[in-house]
């Protein structure tokens, strides 16, 4: 699995490489590069644990995800959490995409936006299928865009402008 770490000025941000399980075995996979990673249910395409989304908003940003997909069928989560528990926030989101299965088996197209707001990290990990229409300069490009809200405690807006980066370069710019 290849990661790509990279800093912002703010937070440090990081954006990882890939959603899909590496080829070795599942358990060797999640004590290694899962390790302090809590299990976290899905909740659907937008999984607020942090509860820093209004029903509203969650609801506005999930029908945003059913239209990419829809459209593209390529899979996008978004995940909030209250802690990261010592994880990185680029194995956690990593970490997430594969528990979860994001992405199309056999096109490992998913992509996770992870915001962990009390620790001011955010990351988006993308599936191999993913990395070639949405490379990891891009996706740090998204992330610092995405904290200029996060600044103003608009996690809803930096989670749009999040989601909005990716669906305009990976086909659905609507």
């Amino acid at each position: 699995m290849r990661h790509a770490v990279l800093a912002a000025p703010l937070a440090i941000l990081t954006v990882a490489g890939g959603c899909k399980a590496a080829p070795e075995p599942a358990a060797a996979k999640e004590t290694a590069f899962c390790n302090g990673v809590p299990e976290m249910a899905i909740a659907g395409r937008v999984t607020d644990a942090a509860d820093v989304l209004t029903a509203e908003e969650e609801a506005r940003l999930s029908e945003r995800l059913i239209r990419y997909e829809e459209r593209t069928k390529h899979q996008m989560v978004v995940a909030t959490t209250s802690s990261l528990h010592g994880a990185r926030v680029d194995n956690f989101a990593t970490c997430l995409g594969n528990r979860w299965h994001v992405g199309r088996k056999g096109h490992d197209d998913g992509l996770v936006i992870l915001v962990a707001p009390q620790e001011r990290r955010a990351a988006i990990s993308t599936g191999p299928g993913m990395e070639k229409l949405f490379p990891d300069d891009e996706a740090l490009d998204a992330v610092k865009n995405m904290t200029t809200y996060f600044k103003r405690a608009d996690y809803a807006g930096g989670v749009s402008a999040g989601i909005e980066a990716v669906v305009t370069r990976t086909g659905d710019p609507q």
